[in-house]
């Protein structure tokens, strides 16, 4: 499957969250120990951060890496915000005599750049001059012709970047819902914020619905081509709130009352709401990833966001549910799922910890920590959900 397909559905499958977060929940409600014993590990986020201008995109586990130094909390934030500018401008991949040959990667890189500088300016609207001076000339790239002859700083840009214009709007209306109410204290703000990105973009409640559920719709019939004939500017805007929803949510505020009405956007956006509550908590995020019965890269992604620190507590679950197998699904990817989180966050230091889980009488969980072990050896991460 292109990259391109896998992204964009990765974009549009956070709406249906709902329906996985009630069949966890249950799993959920319990409680690991909070307070693992503290093992001094070294995070790989920080060494890739060092070598990033030596990876080549092109290759997709080097863009994993990417990836990583962008989301991952052991590298400081300013670092991560500098990547994420370099790379919507083009200034990144930077190494000498590099050339895009992967439109995918490409394409994949923009989003997840944009993504996390998103989540990086919650409260803080200051990347709107940047948003506002690039978005004409993303735009500009995005409308030209093969025929049209740009300006030599455009062509640049083009070489360099595949931007999606419709997320950068998203990311702007909700930008200009933090300058108008620049301080949330309750939901009624968060509330009040939604009403300044709807009217930042031209809609009604009513008229956002049916946009999003006719954009959804489309997909459903036509998969990837539906990208090329509507705007997921709709999803994007319903997604960019969303991730307000789960920012507030995680931070402990009950921001329930945000969201009103039984529709689409609320169905949505109450997903998004449950995942933030069961990530204030790592240890939930791991007990729920043990009874999974499929490879959930929403709760790998969220806890490689976290960092090594959530690397004690993952090892001490994994400890225990050698102990005592009942704590897995039947299927025992949830246990796969964690290697490969170790793996990106350790590297060869996770080796050790994955060979245990090698001769599991599980044919999946055996078959994929044989494969987190191959990549480990060879220095690879796992990609999980960059645009979460």
């Amino acid at each position: 499957m292109r990259y391109t397909q896998r992204m964009n559905r990765i974009l549009s499958s956070l709406v249906l969250l709902s329906g996985w977060l009630l069949v966890n929940a249950q799993a959920g409600s319990q409680s690991a120990p909070a307070n693992p014993q503290l093992v001094p590990y070294t995070s790989q986020a920080l060494l890739f951060a060092k070598q990033v201008d030596e990876l080549d995109p092109n290759n997709v586990h080097d863009l994993y890496k990417v990836f990583v130094v962008l989301r991952c909390r052991d590298v400081p934030v300013e670092q991560r915000k500098a990547l994420a500018m370099r790379i919507l401008t083009g200034d990144y991949p930077s190494k000498p005599g590099f050339e895009w040959r992967a439109s995918d990667q490409r394409y994949g890189l923009f989003v997840a750049a944009l993504v996390a500088l998103s989540y990086m300016h919650m409260d803080d609207a200051s990347l709107l001059s940047f948003l506002e001076e690039y978005l004409p000339k993303w735009k500009r790239i995005r409308q030209s012709g093969s025929g049209e002859e740009l300006p030599a700083d455009l062509r640049r840009l083009q070489e360099r970047v595949s931007p999606d214009v419709a997320l950068a709007r998203a990311v702007m209306a909700r930008l200009k819902a933090v300058q108008a109410v620049p301080e949330v204290k309750s939901a009624a703000d968060l509330a009040r914020r939604f009403e300044v990105m709807l009217k930042e973009a031209g809609s009604s409640r009513a008229e956002l619905v049916k946009q999003y559920e006719e954009f959804l719709e489309a997909e459903r019939q036509a998969g990837i081509a539906a990208w090329a004939t509507k705007s997921p500017f709709p999803l994007y805007l319903v997604q960019e709130y969303g991730r307000m929803l789960f920012h507030y949510a995680k931070r402990g505020m009950d921001v329930r009352a945000a969201v009103t009405g039984d529709d689409a956007l609320a169905k949505a956006w109450h997903s998004f709401i449950r995942l933030g509550e069961t990530a204030r908590e790592p240890a939930l995020l791991v007990e729920q990833l043990l009874s999974s019965k499929g490879r959930d890269t929403v709760l790998a992604q969220l806890l490689v966001d976290e960092g090594v620190r959530v690397v004690p507590l993952i090892v001490q679950r994994l400890e225990v549910a050698k102990e005592d197998p009942t704590k897995l699904s039947e299927t025992g990817m949830g246990v796969s799922t964690l290697l490969e989180v170790l793996v990106s966050l350790l590297g060869k230091e996770a080796l050790d910890l994955i060979e245990a889980w090698q001769g599991s009488d599980k044919e999946w969980l055996c078959r994929y920590a044989h494969r987190a072990k191959e990549w480990g050896q060879q220095g690879y991460v796992f990609g999980f959900y960059p645009s979460l």
